[in-house]
């Protein structure tokens, strides 16, 4: 017999997915740890229903902030967090981001539904939401709690390529078409499962493999190949540091090609406009008469409020690094003391620019005898006129109060 956790059946299961990444290896140990539970969470329809209607709501007013935030001038966009070496990129690349995953605090029971961040530059969980769902529903008996939701991304990442030929000038047959990511069992595995979705010949390879010629172009060590489009599943705050094997630094030279339309680097620089955490702050410091009535009913109805400052916030709140991830950097204070922090506080993180949010009461869930946190997500993909639709809604649940490294992947379905 099969626990949540471990067991033969489990093993089965997502081998036959070929999700390689079922188990992880956590930061601190070379041990493996559970991710994907074997199990799967009841959903009703009409939750689902309301999710993407959620989600569709905020994906309209995210898209019109994008062109705000790239209207904006350097000194804002510092202030907001934006590393000083990605402002070039951000306000040159004008083709907007092909997807986002929003994450939730949706608490039915206290009827609290609002949009805690979003996930537009290389975001994981693509793989659960939009597939993996489905097949471990079918396995333990339950209805697909979402059905034709991999078309959407389809046309959505063959869209974004399009447009990337044409801002390149180039026609789509003559562009190399290339995407890659770290090689580690999640990140290549997720790759190679978006990869099949794109229409064009295409390669796909580590992201260790990848090198730049003289200012020139872009390139597959292994191949020699050069790169016009490139889909990079690579933080841009990371980029910004990285250095090749001789010690040089990449950036100027990566955004020199980017600035003179030699590579496009789908959902990267454009992406990264919406990325940072303060961008939450900056709705809040529009205030909702910036916004249309209807973006402002959103705005109200769907985000918390998020400012810069914790005095801003009294003396309860939730703080989280500009460019946190994987909860790390995060804690929360209830009357002027931490009640909880998520187990990794790297200097990465907690040296960072701060925002900060209204403290939320997430939903707890029951499994294997513990009351566990939910965290909620949604999926919005651009359908090629910037209008994003939803479609891909996962769970993801954790022993602490905070999301992290260590959270699992909650299959849902709708019991039969």
């Amino acid at each position: 017999m099969s626990s949540l956790f471990t067991g033969t059946e489990r093993d089965r299961l997502f081998r036959q997915l070929q999700m390689p990444w079922y188990n992880l290896v956590p930061n601190a140990g070379v041990s493996l740890e559970p991710y994907a539970l074997y199990h799967c969470h009841p959903v009703s329809q009409q939750q689902i229903s309301r999710m993407k209607d959620a989600a569709e709501r905020v994906g309209t007013v995210l898209s019109h902030l994008w062109s705000v935030i790239r209207g904006f001038d350097e000194e804002t966009l510092l202030e907001y967090g934006f590393p000083e070496e990605t402002v070039r990129v951000i306000k040159f690349d004008g083709l907007p981001p092909f997807c986002m995953r929003l994450d939730w605090c949706w608490n039915e029971q206290e009827e609290v539904y609002k949009v805690i961040e979003a996930n537009v530059q290389t975001p994981s969980f693509w793989f659960e939401c939009l597939e993996g769902n489905t097949k471990v529903a079918e396995h333990f008996g339950f209805k697909p709690a979402e059905t034709q939701i991999q078309p959407v991304l389809r046309n959505s990442i063959n869209q974004a390529i399009k447009r990337a030929a044409n801002w390149l000038g180039k026609s789509l047959d003559r562009c190399n078409i290339a995407m890659t990511t770290l090689d580690n069992p999640e990140d290549m595995g997720t790759m190679r499962w978006l990869s099949k979705f794109v229409d064009q010949p295409h390669q796909v390879f580590e992201i260790e493999q990848l090198r730049i010629k003289d200012h020139q172009y872009l390139f597959n060590e292994r191949s020699g190949e050069a790169i016009d489009i490139l889909f990079m599943w690579y933080p841009v705050e990371w980029a910004i540091f990285d250095r090749d094997p001789n010690g040089q630094e990449l950036w100027s030279a990566l955004e020199e090609l980017i600035l003179k339309r030699k590579l496009v680097i789908v959902n990267f620089a454009s992406a990264f406009a919406l990325q940072p955490k303060s961008i939450f702050a900056l709705i809040t410091d529009l205030g909702l008469d910036f916004f249309s009535p209807e973006q402002a009913e959103t705005v109200f109805d769907l985000f918390p409020k998020t400012v810069q400052t914790s005095e801003e916030m009294g003396d309860t709140y939730f703080g989280k690094p500009v460019f946190g991830r994987q909860g790390e950097g995060c804690f929360s204070v209830i009357a002027g003391e931490i009640s909880d922090q998520s187990p990794n506080q790297d200097p990465w993180y907690t040296d960072q620019f701060y925002v900060y949010q209204e403290l939320l009461k997430f939903p707890t869930i029951d499994l294997a005898n513990k009351e566990m946190t939910a965290l909620w997500s949604t999926w919005l993909f651009n359908d090629g006129t910037d209008h994003f639709v939803p479609a891909g809604i996962g769970l993801r649940v954790s022993e602490g109060k905070i999301t992290d490294d260590y959270s699992y992947w909650c299959p849902i379905g709708i019991a039969n």
